[in-house]
């Protein structure tokens, strides 16, 4: 199975646990946004972290940006789950973040998906995705309780996704192909 299939698999197990959360008692509720929770954070730095550098790079970085916003939204509205799940709006927060979900769902697999099929098959092919998310989840970045861009105790604790978004926020050129320790080099220098 190719990178975007598998991508679109997790959509549809996404999709059903959104499903489940909004139907679920209040006992049951916690567990589920936990299983939600990791499904999504290990999901979208998979995309953060290998695919969309070549979304940027073939189809633009419009549709990157957008993508990589629409992944903040997402982390906040799992956050609000969680503070949420025992009060009475919880329904409403699972509507939002699944209207959310669904719309990113469609701009990816009805107009980012087929741009890169068409103009970046080659470097797909190359994407497995099981060792994509067993190098998400050994490297910590897919750590549920950590949002993207906040800075951990120590610089070796930082991973590269937070790097890359502080470079992303400084304008930093190319910081999509470079590596933990040039990201890192090049926040010092904007220091």
């Amino acid at each position: 199975m190719d990178v975007l299939e598998h991508l679109m698999q997790e959509h549809r197990q996404v999709e059903q646990l959104l499903t489940k959360l909004s139907e679920a008692e209040e006992a049951e509720r916690a567990p589920l946004i936990e299983e939600l929770a990791d499904s999504l954070t290990v999901h979208m730095a998979v995309e953060e972290r290998f695919l969309y550098p070549i979304v940027e790079k073939v189809v633009g970085d419009e549709e990157e940006e957008e993508a990589e916003s629409e992944h903040g939204l997402a982390r906040e509205g799992l956050d609000k789950l969680r503070s949420m799940q025992e009060q009475p709006g919880f329904g409403a927060a699972v509507d939002m973040l699944t209207a959310g979900i669904k719309h990113h769902v469609r701009e990816e697999e009805d107009e980012i998906f087929p741009k890169l099929r068409q103009k970046a098959a080659s470097e797909l092919k190359a994407l497995e995705p099981d060792e994509l998310e067993a190098e998400v989840r050994s490297s910590g970045s897919a750590r549920s309780g950590r949002s993207n861009g906040s800075p951990a105790g120590s610089a070796d604790e930082v991973t590269k996704e937070e790097l890359y978004e502080q470079a992303k926020e400084a304008g930093i050129e190319g910081r999509s192909t470079m590596t933990k320790s040039e990201l890192q080099d090049a926040l010092a220098e904007r220091g």
